[in-house]
Parts: structure tokens; C-alpha cells; sequence
């Protein structure tokens, strides 16, 4: 099986180019391009693609590149991966209907503006929706073509899930926009996708692999029976919303800067001890604190202290900011409802976070501290406030909007609440006990959180732009 759980089919691409069905579709798709360009007045030459090499004149008659055989070779096993296939740049769709061959349950979204941008290219406002139409006409249930820009094109899907979860994705149209393309389609990817990556020589398209791999939106092809994963005209690479949970190890922390931000003293034990025990001898590790604690508690007085001596015992630097109180805010529960059944606890945005009059604070302070410690990982509340806190839930949102401001590469959140894998480390119980100590006796975790002494697990947030609204 591969990431998709689909079982690879046993055509090679040279079996299925070979073959009687389809060199007849081949043929008909051919036809119909030309029979387009010719009503047009366009002389017969296309877009290079999988099939054909570019501005051929006659290239119905011409002989399949050689140079494209390896491409070939991925598509197919891909295809045969695969359950949904979206493809930005159709052209004359020869490559979707490469795609279709290999794998009779496959199918197919493409998208592609089908406008002629620059004066030295193909009529590809006349062939593109002839060869579009070919395919939806031979291939009814199985393609249809979206014309629009790439973005655009791929937010549609992402919003009507017209093939399902995508499994298999193509990009190959524009060079300076294949994050942007990644984020568009990123809601509707089923949890482990292929990307191929076109025009790979081009510097913006190595640029932005390298940058979907750093951030952990994807990562090099695990499957050992992939015939082939790239040469300077492509790349295979997986994708899929499982990735960044599944990209993170316990060594990736050796030698980096990591800030922790906690919304009160003791989160940094409850959620981390564990973690935080591991990563202090091999990382430079600040703790930012962004609530004091709250008055008329039997620990308002030893709270902040109690942080200081659990990272002093541990190591590490730590900040407390004074602009926030605990349970002073206006209302959270204004903003932020949560359901009557804990078993199903989730945290929602009642009305937009960003208008509560802490939100703007928290983020400004979150993002200077990015500035000011330029952690390459950053670790925060989950989105569901691990417990039902509202507060974590604020904080989760102010600093996850500081992180893609700052450039953050790497965002994790507490694994408390939430489903999906990640990173996961089982503390030493009497170690992190030990850390709990500077709190007691006035504050106990142990006895108040079931999970306090549990495997901490650490959830890794997909993060795409440099900027944020």
C-alpha cells in the first residue's frame, strides 16, 4: 500500500502509452486540438508537456520526449496511488489523460486560466478549453476542467470538494506562487498526498519546496518501490494534512532556539515538563508567561516565583509580562463558546478573537518576543484551550498570528484536547513531580490533572505565509 492506502496498479507508463486504448483517446484528444487551432487560424503548436516537447509544429505526428520519460514514469505511479488527482496547468491535458489510463478510478480537476499572457506562447485561449471539453465529453464522471487562475482555482475546490480528498496534486503553471497554491488547496488534501512539483529547474519552484519541507507541509517520498522522484524538470514530494503532525522528531531540537508561550505559571509543567526536562540541555529555550496570576488565590503571591525556580532548576530563560491579569479580561465567554458535553470539548470562536480588547496586546507581545529571542520553534496553547480554558484559547490565536507576522517556521501546539499525531514524550514521573514542587503546597497539579503526569504530545501547526492580516 502506499501513503494513500491505495494499492500501486502494474502498468509501467511505456505499457500504457503502448496500448491500443490509448493511443485511440490519444488520437481523439489530438484531433480535437487541432481541429481547434486549425478553425482559430493557429498554426498546430502547443505547450511542451508529459507527452510532447515544446512548440513542436505537427505534434500529433511527432514522437514522445524523451526527456519527459521519467516524468512519465512518476505521473503514472502516482495515478496509480492515487484516488483524486487535481492538476494546475492542463494545457492540452495530455497529462491528465496519462493520468486517467493508469488508473481507471481515478479522477480529475483541472484548472488552468486558458488566456494567452504572454505574445510568444501557444493559442492556448483556443486549445486548452477544446482539449477540456475532449476529456469531459470521453471522461463524463471523471474530469472537468475549472478555468481560473491557479489560486483561485484550487480555493474552489478546497471549498466544493468536487473529487473528494485530494490525494495527488500537479502544479505545474505559475513559478512564483507554489506556497500560496499549497495553502489554497491545503483544507481539502486527504491526509498523505503526492506533489509534483513542474518546472523544478526554475529557482522559484526549488525555492518553495524547500520552504513547504522547513515547515513541515511536506517531506521526501517514503515509499521505497517509487520508480522515480525527480530530475531538473520535476519532484515528488509528500503532502497531506497528516505531515506536519508526522515532521517533527526529538533531535530537530538540538541546537535551536525555542520560545514556549504560556498564558500562566504551571502551564509550562502541566503541557511541557516532560518536554522541556528533554529539549533544555540540547536547545536554548525561553518561557514567556502573558497572564499574571489572578488576585484572591491561595498562590497569587508564589505563583511567578514558582516559575522562576522550575526554570532555574531546568535551565532555561523566562519572562513574565505584566500587561495581562488572569480572570480580569472583559468576558471571554463572549467570544469563546464552549459545548455542555466535556467528552466532545471544543473551543469555538463565538465572534472574531482579533476584537477583544486583549487580543492586540497579546499578539503585539507575542511577535516582539519572536522578534527579540527569534526562536525557530515556538510552542503555545492548542485551539481548544487543552482543558476548555479560554484564555489558552486566546492566547493560542494571538500567538498563532504573531508566528506567521514573525516568519515562524515551526508552530506546535499542547497535544491536551486534540486528536492527530505528533510528537510525543513520556516524562519521567518522579522527575517531572520534582518540577510541580516549587507550586505546592498552595497549587498541586498532580492531584487537580489527570494528565499531568501522562505523555505530553506536541501538535504541529501548518504555517504558510510570512504575513498575516
Amino acid at each position: 500500500m502506499d501513503i494513500s492506502g491505495v494499492k500501486p496498479r502494474a502498468n509501467s507508463a511505456e505499457d500504457i502509452l503502448a496500448s491500443a486504448a490509448f493511443r485511440s483517446d490519444l488520437d481523439g484528444l489530438n484531433r480535437a486540438i487541432l481541429a481547434s487551432l486549425t478553425a482559430a487560424g493557429e498554426p498546430a503548436v502547443i505547450n511542451g508537456n508529459v507527452l510532447y516537447a515544446n512548440n513542436v509544429e505537427t505534434f500529433e505526428t511527432a514522437g514522445f520526449s524523451d526527456i519527459m520519460a521519467a516524468k512519465r514514469g512518476a505521473l503514472v505511479a502516482m495515478a496509480q496511488r492515487s484516488r483524486a488527482f487535481v492538476e494546475v496547468g492542463v494545457a492540452g491535458g495530455h497529462a491528465v489523460l496519462l493520468a486517467l489510463h493508469a488508473n481507471p478510478d481515478l479522477r480529475v480537476v483541472g484548472i488552468d486560466l486558458a488566456q494567452r499572457l504572454r505574445p510568444f506562447w501557444p493559442a492556448v485561449e483556443v486549445f486548452v478549453p477544446a482539449a477540456a471539453a475532449w476529456l469531459e465529453a470521453r471522461f463524463p464522471d471523471r474530469f472537468r476542467l475549472i478555468k481560473a487562475n491557479a489560486v483561485d482555482g484550487l480555493r474552489e475546490v478546497a471549498q466544493t470538494r468536487p473529487i473528494g480528498a485530494v490525494d495527488m496534486l500537479h502544479l505545474d503553471g505559475g513559478k512564483d506562487g507554489r506556497m500560496a497554491e499549497l495553502e489554497a488547496i491545503w483544507p481539502a488534501l486527504a491526509p498523505r498526498a503526492w506533489l509534483m512539483q513542474g518546472d523544478y529547474a526554475h529557482g522559484l519552484v526549488r525555492e518553495a519546496t524547500a520552504e513547504m519541507i522547513a515547515r513541515g507541509l511536506a517531506r521526501d517520498v517514503s515509499d521505497p518501490t517509487f520508480p522515480v522522484l525527480r530530475d531538473k524538470r520535476f519532484r515528488v514530494v509528500e503532502t497531506g494534512q497528516a505531515v506536519p503532525g508526522e515532521s517533527l522528531r526529538l533531535p530537530d531540537f538540538d541546537g535551536k532556539r525555542v520560545l514556549i508561550c504560556t498564558a500562566h505559571q504551571d502551564d509550562e509543567v502541566l503541557f511541557a515538563g516532560g518536554l522541556l526536562s528533554e529539549i533544555a540541555p540540547r536547545a536554548e529555550v525561553t518561557l514567556a508567561c502573558f497572564f499574571r496570576p489572578a488576585p484572591g488565590r491561595d498562590d497569587t503571591a508564589t505563583r511567578m516565583a514558582a516559575m522562576a525556580r522550575v526554570c532555574a532548576a531546568l535551565g532555561v530563560g523566562h519572562v513574565q509580562y505584566p500587561f495581562a491579569v488572569e480572570g480580569r479580561s472583559r468576558a471571554l465567554r463572549r467570544f469563546i463558546s464552549l459545548p455542555s458535553e466535556p467528552e466532545e470539548l471544543r473551543a469555538r470562536p463565538r465572534r472574531a478573537l482579533a476584537r477583544h480588547p486583549l487580543f492586540a496586546l497579546l499578539s503585539a507581545t507575542a511577535e516582539g518576543a519572536m522578534h527579540l529571542y527569534a526562536p525557530d520553534i515556538v510552542i503555545t496553547h492548542n485551539e481548544v484551550g487543552e482543558y476548555g480554558h479560554r484564555e489558552h484559547v486566546l492566547l493560542h490565536h494571538a500567538v498563532r498570528r504573531a508566528a506567521a507576522r514573525a516568519g515562524v517556521r515551526t508552530l506546535l501546539t499542547f497535544g491536551v484536547g486534540m486528536a492527530g499525531a505528533g510528537l510525543t514524550i513520556t516524562p519521567d514521573p518522579e522527575a517531572k513531580r520534582a518540577l510541580f514542587a516549587p507550586y505546592l503546597p498552595q497549587w498541586d497539579g498532580v492531584a487537580r490533572y489527570e494528565f499531568a503526569l501522562a505523555p505530553e504530545r506536541f501538535l504541529r501547526l501548518p504555517l504558510f505565509a510570512v504575513t498575516a492580516s
